[in-house]
């Protein structure tokens, strides 16, 4: 077993790899101790690049107390956090579309929905373990519409290995020079029932902000046409309406029997207020705000276990959520937001259920089934605060139902195959045509090879489509876009191959390094037009082509415990082709860069103290200008920051032992830094902060 010493990211092995080296599976083979970090679990990718594990607690630059999921994916490695318009946050993996990252919680899918996409500004992680990113098509087991990657979070899960079991509380608090602040607690008790244990666990946070820090410079050097932003009401110094206030809470109950079956139950929720920064380079931004914005989740799941069968061996996982979302968006006419000219209410429901199988076949073969079943109901309000004001029903029905068989060719060669039947229905469309019954089907070949100890090479190809949401087919975002109800899948074929270098002398010398090459086409496209009267459309029209190279590198050098060095770089070229005209077909595709990387130090604890840095590069990226009908193009940008902590000891036992005190700088030169045109990221922030667990 191997274990590398990286506090800030983990690149975790592959569970198939490791059983490509040992042929004969049966329940031992099954429980694979993890590469890890503070015993983070691996994840399994057959055929794929390994999957990057990140403990909230662990980042290179530390974070409040229970942070927002934007703020960990943006230190995390391949994934790109951009603002929208619409105040939300957007994931990209590969350069893909937000729409085709599936974001899950203890198994099921929270990215479906009435925009089949979540938002990680205001997805809470207060009592969340691990985040884990899986890239690329690594499973067709997932549920439908998982094209561009994974975004995994944790809380009801079984203990880590390595963790005490026993009683735990957690409190932390934080704030900046601006007065934002967290106030975040945790619990656990766990009870020895029968053959055993019985795990409670809740939590609460509250944040609240009044606004980001200005950036210094000019917004874009002038390339956007915009003006600087002049500042919120009452304190220049903050972005223009980008307050929150935030609570969410979670509760979770789980029992785990020494055999390995398990039943748990979880509950979370959310509500919050907050505004929307106004983009800077056009002359009739959004001024919106979300007066109320709530969300609430309960998921029961049960599983076997790997039990023995007449067959050889197998285990089955069943889990069910459901989750209840309501907003209201208010426009308001200009910049003082004192009038509101408009509204919309939306309340959503998704019922989600999933059933997966595995069981173990001759020549230690191994067999997985999958089938994800969910319905989205959708009521839009529009001019809500008029009298006359009726709801309109939208629903969407997604199933999915896949298999793959993995079988071990020779003792260092595993090679995986499946296939995935994906299914869209619209049987509610608020009167507009209906998409009917629509089915694609995906499958998927992936082969890793294990040269020795600490070499392995993977490769994979895959095909699947992406059914468009129903926002995108009927919503008309209080009268900004023009509804397209005959929209088409998207399709996407991907191919990948890399190897990764870790375990017997990697791990000796605490280095590990993967490096990947990739090739996507998406044939059908979705994109965003601008029709005369200006109101946006969506089309099916473009084919987007990306080719590139990520590479994953970390060394944490035994002469200096604790040191740790990390980087990540992502190098690739997409192209937009417009299909439907055969010249001068090709342009840059909007709010992807091509290049991407950081760089992280961590220093060994000396004198109790511990201090980082990290750098973030983003390359040159493009965006649709819609006042000036053209492409635009934001220069290359860098942004740095860092913290300084130490822990203090309070006690020798039982709770509240450690108190950690933290000082951090974010965007240490006050740089412009964009999301994409016209929304930049926040400037410098000091943060301090405390933890006692």
């Amino acid at each position: 077993m191997l274990r590398y010493s990286l506090p800030a990211l983990v690149v975790a092995l592959s569970a198939q790899s490791a059983s490509a080296q040992a042929p004969v599976r049966d329940s031992s083979a099954q429980k694979i101790e993890p590469l890890s970090v503070r015993g983070s679990r691996a994840p399994s990718v057959t055929g794929g690049a390994t999957a990057v594990v990140v403990r909230p607690d662990s980042l290179p630059i530390p974070l409040q107390p229970a942070p927002a999921l934007a703020d960990i994916l943006r230190q995390t490695a391949f994934v790109t956090i951009r603002q929208n318009s619409r105040g939300e946050m957007e994931i990209g993996v590969r350069g893909s579309d937000s729409r085709q990252a599936s974001v899950m919680l203890d198994g099921l899918p929270l990215s479906v929905g009435w925009d089949s996409r979540m938002d990680p500004s205001i997805t809470p992680t207060t009592g969340m373990d691990q985040v884990t990113v899986v890239r690329g098509l690594s499973s067709l087991l997932y549920g439908a519409n998982t094209l561009g990657g994974v975004i995994r979070m944790d809380l009801n899960t079984p203990l880590r290995a390595g963790v005490t079991n026993a009683p735990s509380l957690r409190i932390g608090t934080g704030f900046d020079q601006f007065s934002s602040r967290v106030l975040s607690a945790t619990a656990a008790a766990p009870i020895t029932l029968g053959n055993g244990t019985f795990r409670i666990r809740g939590g609460i946070t509250n944040r609240h902000r009044d606004g980001f820090a200005l950036p210094g410079g000019s917004p874009g050097d002038g390339l956007t046409g915009g003006a600087a932003d002049p500042g919120d009401v009452g304190n220049d110094k903050l972005r223009t309406n980008t307050d929150l206030d935030q609570t969410d809470g979670f509760g979770a109950l789980r029992y785990d029997h020494r055999s390995g079956a398990y039943v748990g139950l979880t509950g979370t929720a959310y509500t919050a207020e907050r505004g929307v920064a106004p983009e800077q380079h056009i002359t009739a931004p959004r001024f919106w705000r979300y007066p109320s914005q709530s969300r609430s989740l309960g998921i029961i799941s049960a599983g076997t276990g790997v039990q023995k069968t007449p067959l050889g061996f197998g285990s089955v996982n069943a889990s069910a959520g459901v989750t209840t979302q309501d907003l209201e968006i208010e426009t308001y006419a200009n910049r003082t937001y004192a009038s509101v000219s408009s509204t919309e209410k939306g309340r959503e429901r998704t019922n989600i259920a999933r059933l997966e199988a595995t069981h173990s076949l001759p020549f230690s073969a191994q067999l997985k089934l999958a089938g994800t079943m969910s319905t989205v109901a959708y009521d839009e309000t529009l001019n809500a605060h008029l009298a006359a004001s009726t709801a309109t029903r939208f629903e969407q029905k997604l199933n999915s139902y896949g298999a793959e068989l993995e079988v071990p060719v020779a003792s260092r060669l595993l090679v995986t195959g499946g296939v995935v039947r994906d299914e869209a229905s619209t049987p509610e469309t608020g009167g507009r045509t209906s998409l009917g019954t629509l089915q694609k089907t995906g499958w998927r070949l992936g082969s890793t090879l294990m040269v020795d100890e600490g070499v392995r090479f993977h490769a994979s190809v895959s095909e699947r489509a992406r059914f468009p949401a129903l926002r995108e087919l009927y919503s008309g975002a209080l009268n900004r876009f023009d509804p397209n109800p005959n929209l088409r899948p998207e399709n996407l074929l991907g191919f990948e191959g890399g190897v990764t270098l870790d375990g017997g002398k990697f791990a000796e010398q605490g280095f590990m390094m993967q490096v990947v090459g990739f090739r996507h086409v998406l044939d059908d496209a979705v994109i965003r037009i601008t029709l005369p009267n200006r109101l946006f459309r969506r089309i099916n029209r473009d084919e987007i082509r990306s080719a590139g190279a990520e590479v994953l590198t970390s060394w944490a050098p035994v002469a200096l415990k604790g040191a740790t060095i990390t980087a990540d770089a992502t190098i690739q070229k997409i192209r937009v082709y417009d299909q439907t005209i055969t010249t001068d077909n090709e342009r840059r595709p909007e709010h992807n860069p091509e290049q991407r990387g950081s760089l992280a130090v961590t220093s060994p604890t000396l004198a109790g103290f511990r201090a980082s840095v990290m750098g973030r590069y983003t390359g040159t990226q493009y965006c649709q200008h819609p006042d000036l009908g053209r492409q635009v193009e934001l220069a290359s940008q860098t942004v740095a920051d860092a913290a300084v902590s130490r822990t203090f000891g309070v006690r020798s036992s039982g709770l509240l032992q450690r108190l950690t005190a933290l000082v951090a700088m974010d965007n240490l030169g006050n740089k412009t830094v964009y999301d994409q045109c016209g929304l930049p990221q926040p400037g410098r922030t000091i943060r301090f902060g405390l933890t006692l667990n």
